[in-house]
């Protein structure tokens, strides 16, 4: 009986990383149909059941993971959800101390992630007049996005590299437009900006709006 236990001791760590794995991979299964589907369909005519049987997954197994379409919604038009590559530009940002490192490794950051998911942000532009479920959730991602910025904020004005003019608050409002959808869409969307100019507009112009001149 002893050995048995031991046995089964040395088994669990091995089936529960088989179980994460699978898990996960059911997780990026339903969230490349989903994007698929919404972007061909539309989110207001894509159910779960289409969306399950795209997946290979049952409903109840979407709702289990995600809990609603809207949340779906909500993780398909997340960038991380989908690109590693962003998550290493977050970890160097995290990382490095030179301001104007930071400034550009933000609107490198700004121009792939919406690259990645404009699409998506689209469709939650468009679906929002026929589900009024997704109002909520535009200010919800709007209202995460602006929590991120908040932050960098509050780290560079620890640095003291910020200008003195202006409050925390005047200048996460000033980065959360800056880098908002809609400015980008405005210029590489609708007037064909090139994305790699656009970025380049953002650094110089994220840099004079919020950094001191001797950081800038």
């Amino acid at each position: 009986m002893e050995q048995s236990t031991k046995s089964d001791r040395k088994k669990r760590p091995y089936h529960s990383r088989v179980r994460q794995r699978h898990a996960e991979e059911t997780r990026q299964r339903i969230l490349e149909a989903a994007r698929s589907l919404f972007e061909s369909r539309g989110y207001a005519a894509t159910t779960l059941e289409a969306i399950a049987e795209h997946a290979l997954v049952s409903p109840k197994t979407i709702v289990a993971t995600f809990g609603s379409k809207s949340a779906l919604l909500a993780e398909v038009i997340n960038p991380d959800a989908f690109s590693p590559s962003l998550k290493l530009l977050i970890d160097e940002l995290r990382a490095t101390a030179d301001p104007l490192r930071q400034i550009a490794l933000v609107a490198q950051l700004t121009r792939q992630a919406y690259e990645s998911v404009a699409s998506s942000l689209e469709l939650l532009r468009t679906a929002g007049a026929l589900a009024p479920e997704l109002a909520e959730l535009a200010r919800q991602v709007e209202a995460r996005r602006r929590e991120h910025q908040a932050r960098l904020i509050a780290f560079l004005h620890e640095q003291g590299v910020l200008r003195p003019d202006l409050s925390s608050e005047e200048m996460t409002d000033i980065l959360w437009a800056l880098t908002s959808y809609d400015v980008y869409r405005l210029l590489v969307v609708e007037r064909h900006w090139e994305p790699a100019g656009y970025e380049t507009w953002l650094v110089q112009l994220l840099a004079q709006q919020l950094l001191a001149p001797a950081s800038a």
